[in-house]
Order: structure tokens, then C-alpha cells, then sequence
């Protein structure tokens, strides 16, 4: 194509159009460098991973090796809060499959956020007035923040910032550019820019790269060929594949003056891309140049899915081999062909292609309903992106049970009420402020005359060892205070990984099995309905856990007698040297906010070596309704394993009992 004034193409492939929430994950615009970094920590993960392999070995699907329950159902684990190249930060499909695979994790249910598929308040332009105040237009949240980024030997004269001219006749706001100069001190490249840090604005330029291009307008200053403008993408993790390590993979488009030549070219993960900018004419001297992610991925590794990578990281830099680099930014723009449904569909296509390298691993689709808080899971049935319109933040939790939570339930699905206490990645609070958030987030989750618990939620994340400041024994109190209320939520252990680095090693670390007649999705699903599940540390516990009342009924059920006393009889395999179960019973006391706090006690204790010859039994005094769980603690006291619930009610509950949890 021959460019025109005021803007020129790079001939790309075109693309065949297809079917919030993590501590920041900085690129630091360093992208060969981070890469480095990020490719000396994937091979750690994976030698950890390797080792966990060895001590958890996997077992597979139609084993007769695998754990059966006395119903003859079979013992599955399941990563239930897992994110990818559809979410926020760097993680991909690829990486988080391997990493299940490598974990020896059964079923990976794919949770991304449904506001990022959508696209929902994502940034369309920056004109380049501020770098810390420019907000978006109508719709397109607050300011970004350009963060300075350097590397190499800069000499004096290097620097940059906003500029009120010169600035692009095409930008329809006038009076701002991005000037960036870059010299080179000594003989090696020196670099000098911004990375665009959109965390304030709710990270609104991460999204999935598939059918995304973006425009800018660029100006070059004369008298330098040695050296370059740069719009560095970093993208997403992926494992090692055709002899390049596991690490982020970057795009470095490089804009050069007209004369040198164009090319595309990798250098393991990271790929460059250079761009020649002609001189245009006098009266407008600034060239619009486009580019294509996917296509450019699509060309330099096609070994992999070029569907599998996001826009993570943008940063714009002047890069200096020799000369002193300089020149001119204007009027980005995000072209975004592809959403909502559509990526949905995308990620089910690209889920089945990956099936065949990872084909020990069980996907199942679910979805992150994320468009305020509360956050919530929607697994299984008819997953499809949530419609908004007309809903405001005040409005949504009422969207949420009103109409989103029947429409899941209308259509098979279950819904998990997830991070009840937030989503941020905050060091531990004092026990006095995380006591005062118990009570404060279980008086909204209980239900009242005009609201079901949790919006109508038929789980609860609760297996965080520390999550928004809140350690593991507040979350499993919220839960014990569900239960006491009659409140029948099933437990669930989750990591809510956005990165696909290193699951066994990470804080949060913990998975959710289940017994289930196989990994079918509605033999999965019913088996959470019926509390069937126990959840642990996936580098700590990973035996199975059962209870059974009085031969007829099994954790999760919710048995109605005027018995006195009944007969338990807990299992629980693999329980690591030196630790032990615990039983806990709570009364069921119906307190409501009157009793804002767990109500456990311990019953019964039994060390490893007692499980070891099978389930233990005995009486549980069930004068008064209650609730009994267990819980597997480590040689250490720390607790790495918790079963669900099982009922043992003196009368009907006022909300009645599920049908699948009837015993």
C-alpha cells in the first residue's frame, strides 16, 4: 500500500475474526530484561512443579487407582478461580494448563472477567496532555499514569515528557504530544520512556490482543539512523515451546526513518517488528502508523495460538544505538473488533485446540461476574456474557439476585460468592479490624426478608490463606457462620491465579476436590450442589475427606431427626507426618446478627497415624441441631485441609432443605 500524507500502513496479515482484580503486575517497559527475569523464575517453577509431581503423582482419569467414596463416586480436583490471556495480567491459557497438568489438578474451570471480555470502560484514545491527568472520554474512566522507565548508559540531553507542540493535525484535541530523546552514553543501547501504568483507571487497556489493532501518530526528528522510537507490547506468559524458554513474550515495534528496511523478526519471546516512517509533506509531517498484534504473534511463532496473548504492558520510549534519538507521539488509538460473546466462544475454540497437548486436564467453562463487587463465579450450564444495561452500581447486587444468580440456576449453573472479604493482596490486618470485617461481611451475607444469603450464591470461596488482609481463620469463621444460620454454601479452596507461573508455590495456593461420578460437567456440578467437595493446600494436603452419618448421610447432606446422638464416621487419606484431623461441631442456632461470629468446637482429634488404618467413628451429641465438619492440620498446627459441612438438624430448617442435599 503506498502511504499518504499524514499517514502510512505496515502491511500486516489480516486476522480471521473469531468467535479486575490482582495486586499490579508492573512490566516496567524493560522488556527483554523482564523476560530474563521472568524466564529465571519459570524454571524454577517448573523444578518445583516437577517435585510436586513426584510426591502427588497424577492419577488418571479412569484409574483404579483413583480415591472411590462409599457411593462409588471418584475422587476429582479442581482449579475453580483461574484466570488467562482473557483477565488483567500476564497469564495465559497455555501457562495455566501447564501448570495444572504439572500440579496434577484434574479440572481446570476458566473464571475470566466478564467486564474485560466486554471491554466495559476500556480506554479508546490518549491525546497525550498530561501524564497524570489526561482521563478518558465518556466512558472511559480516569487518568493513566506515564511512569518513567530508563535502561543502559543515558547521556545528558536524554529525557522526555508532554509537549503542547508540535503535535498531530489529526488529533482532534489539540496542544499535547509525548517528545521522547534517548543518547546513548557509552557504546551499548540506552533507553528513555513511559510506561502507560493504567491501574488507577481499573486496568483498562488489559485486555485479550484478538482482532485489537492500535494507531498512533508518530514524528521523527532528522539526523539519527541509528536508533529507534519504540512501542514495546508486553504480553503474556507462555510455557517453553520450539527451543525458546518459558518467560512474557514482548512486540518491540520500532519506528526508523525512511530508508531502512522493514522486517519482523524473534529473538526467542521477544519479537521485533521494524517500521519505516516516510517523510510525509510539509504542512502535515506526522505519519499514522497501525499495527496488529495477533498478526505480528501469528508470523513470529505460529507454533503457538495467537489467540492466547493480551495487551499487559504498553510503553512508548526513544532508543538510542549511537545517535541521539528523538521524536513525537500522538493520538493513540485501540481498534477493538472482537468482545463479549465472542471472546467467550473464542476461548471455548481455543480450549478444545489446546485439549490436545494438555489432554490430561478435564476445561470446563465458567465466567467472572465482575462488573462491581460482590464478584461471582458462574460455572457451568449456559455461561453467557451479562447484560448491564440498565444496571448502576447501587443497582447491582439487586441485578445480581434479582436476575443474573435465577438466570444461572434457570439454566443448570451454580454461582460462587467469591473473595468475600475483597480481592486486593494486602498484608495481614490486625485480629481486632479482621474481627470488626467478620461481622461486618457476614451481617450482609445473611439473608433477611427481602434478600437471599450471599445474592442467592450456592458457594463460598474459603480456602485463602490470607486474601485483602484476611487470614484463613476469618473466612472459615464466615463460613461457620453461615452454617450455624442454616445457611447450606458449599466451602471451596481457590488461588484466583491471573499469572500461570507457579500454582503449588504461590500464598494462595489452595484447590477444591470433589466426589463426582465422573469429570462430566453436570456430574461435577451436581456433586458441588450437594456439598460433595473438601478443598487444601495444593502443596500441602492433598488426601480426600469424607463424613458419614449414620450410614445414610454423607458430607453435604442435611439430615432432620429427634435421634439424640448419632454415629459419624470421618475419613480422611494422606494426612502428612505429624499432623492430624480435627472434628468441629457448631450449634445451629438460627442467631442471625445476633451472633456474628463462628461457633465451632473441637470433638474429636486424631493424629495421622490413627488415619492410617482407615475413617475413625463416633457418637456426636445432636440434643440440639448442629452443624460438623473436619479440618487437617499440618505437623505444625496450620490448617492445609477442610471438609464440608453435614447438618444434623432437630427440625426443618425455615428455608428448607435443597434437594440435593436431602438425606
Amino acid at each position: 500500500m503506498v502511504p499518504t500524507p499524514g499517514r502510512c500502513w505496515r502491511r500486516t496479515r489480516t486476522v480471521r475474526r473469531l468467535c479486575d482484580d490482582q495486586t499490579p503486575g508492573l512490566p516496567a517497559g524493560a522488556g527483554a530484561e523482564l523476560s530474563r527475569r521472568h524466564a529465571i523464575a519459570a524454571t524454577a517453577a517448573a523444578a518445583a512443579a516437577t517435585a510436586l509431581l513426584r510426591r502427588f503423582p497424577r492419577r488418571p482419569l479412569r484409574s483404579p487407582a483413583r480415591e472411590v467414596a462409599p457411593d462409588g463416586t471418584a475422587a476429582y480436583s479442581m482449579a475453580m478461580h483461574v484466570h488467562s490471556s482473557f483477565s488483567e495480567q500476564s497469564g495465559s491459557m497455555d501457562s495455566q494448563l501447564f501448570q495444572a497438568a504439572s500440579n496434577s489438578v484434574d479440572v481446570l474451570w476458566w473464571t475470566d472477567h466478564d467486564v474485560r471480555m466486554d471491554g466495559i470502560g476500556y480506554r479508546r484514545t490518549v491525546h497525550f496532555t498530561s501524564l497524570t491527568a489526561e482521563a478518558g472520554g465518556p466512558g472511559q474512566r480516569g487518568p493513566w499514569i506515564w511512569t518513567k522507565t530508563q535502561s543502559g548508559p543515558l547521556a545528558a540531553g536524554s529525557g522526555g515528557g508532554i509537549v503542547g507542540t508540535p503535535c498531530s493535525p489529526n488529533d482532534p484535541v489539540a496542544g499535547g504530544s509525548m517528545h521522547l530523546a534517548a543518547s546513548s552514553a557509552a557504546t551499548g543501547a540506552a533507553k528513555f520512556g513511559y510506561y502507560a501504568d493504567c491501574h488507577p483507571a481499573g486496568w483498562n487497556y488489559r485486555d485479550n490482543l484478538t482482532g485489537q489493532s492500535l494507531a498512533i501518530d508518530v514524528l521523527l526528528t532528522d539526523g539519527w539512523t541509528r536508533g529507534y522510537l519504540e512501542l514495546l507490547i508486553d504480553t503474556s506468559f507462555h510455557q517453553a515451546a520450539g527451543g525458546r524458554s518459558a518467560g512474557d513474550y514482548t512486540l518491540s515495534y520500532r519506528f526508523v526513518p525512511a530508508g531502512i528496511r522493514a522486517g519482523r523478526t524473534a529473538n526467542g519471546i521477544d519479537g521485533v517488528i521494524t517500521v519505516p516512517v516516510p517523510r510525509t509533506s510539509g504542512r502535515n509531517p506526522w505519519c499514522t502508523v497501525t499495527i496488529n498484534p495477533s498478526a505480528d504473534i501469528a508470523a513470529l511463532w505460529p507454533d503457538l495460538d495467537y489467540r492466547d496473548f493480551a495487551l499487559w504492558g504498553l510503553t512508548l520510549s526513544a532508543a538510542s544505538d549511537g545517535d541521539k534519538v528523538s521524536g513525537y507521539f500522538d493520538y493513540l488509538r485501540f481498534n477493538r473488533r472482537i468482545s463479549g460473546e465472542a471472546f467467550l466462544r473464542q476461548q471455548a475454540d481455543m480450549g478444545a485446540a489446546a485439549a490436545r497437548r494438555y489432554p490430561a486436564v478435564v476445561q470446563r467453562q465458567g465466567l467472572e461476574v465482575s462488573w462491581g463487587l460482590p464478584h461471582l463465579n458462574w460455572f457451568g450450564g449456559n455461561v453467557t456474557v451479562p447484560d448491564y444495561a440498565g444496571t448502576t452500581l447501587g443497582t447491582y447486587a439487586r441485578y445480581l439476585q434479582d436476575t443474573l444468580v435465577p438466570q444461572i440456576h434457570a439454566g443448570k449453573g451454580l454461582v460462587s460468592y467469591n473473595h468475600p472479604y475483597g480481592y486486593g493482596d494486602e498484608a495481614r490486618l490486625p485480629a481486632a479490624r479482621q474481627g470488626a470485617l467478620l461481622v461486618q461481611v457476614a451481617r450482609a451475607l445473611l439473608p433477611t426478608a427481602t434478600r437471599p444469603a450471599a445474592v442467592g450464591a450456592d458457594l463460598i470461596e474459603v480456602g485463602y490463606p490470607l486474601r485483602q488482609g484476611v487470614d484463613l481463620a476469618h473466612h472459615v469463621a464466615l463460613w461457620d457462620v453461615m452454617s450455624r444460620n442454616a445457611v447450606f454454601l458449599t466451602g471451596n479452596g481457590t488461588s484466583d491465579d491471573h499469572f500461570g507461573q507457579n500454582w503449588s508455590g504461590i500464598k494462595n495456593n489452595w484447590v477444591t476436590s470433589t466426589w463426582a461420578a465422573s469429570t462430566a460437567e453436570a456430574d461435577l456440578l451436581a456433586s458441588l450442589a450437594a456439598g460433595r467437595a473438601w478443598c487444601g493446600s495444593l502443596a500441602s494436603y492433598r488426601g480426600s475427606l469424607d463424613l458419614l452419618v449414620d450410614g445414610s448421610c454423607p458430607m453435604g447432606s442435611v439430615s432432620v431427626s429427634r435421634l439424640t446422638s448419632r454415629q459419624l464416621v470421618a475419613s480422611a487419606t494422606r494426612i502428612p507426618a505429624g499432623g492430624s484431623l480435627q472434628i468441629l461441631q457448631g450449634a445451629v442456632d438460627y442467631a442471625g446478627t445476633a451472633g456474628l461470629a463462628a461457633n465451632t468446637r473441637v470433638i474429636g482429634a486424631y493424629p495421622a497415624a490413627r488415619l492410617a488404618g482407615g475413617p475413625v467413628s463416633q457418637r456426636v451429641d445432636t440434643r440440639q441441631g448442629s452443624f460438623v465438619r473436619t479440618q487437617v492440620l499440618s505437623s505444625s498446627g496450620t490448617v492445609i485441609g477442610l471438609s464440608n459441612p453435614v447438618w444434623l438438624l432437630r427440625s426443618a430448617p425455615p428455608g428448607g432443605i435443597p434437594a440435593r442435599r436431602a438425606a
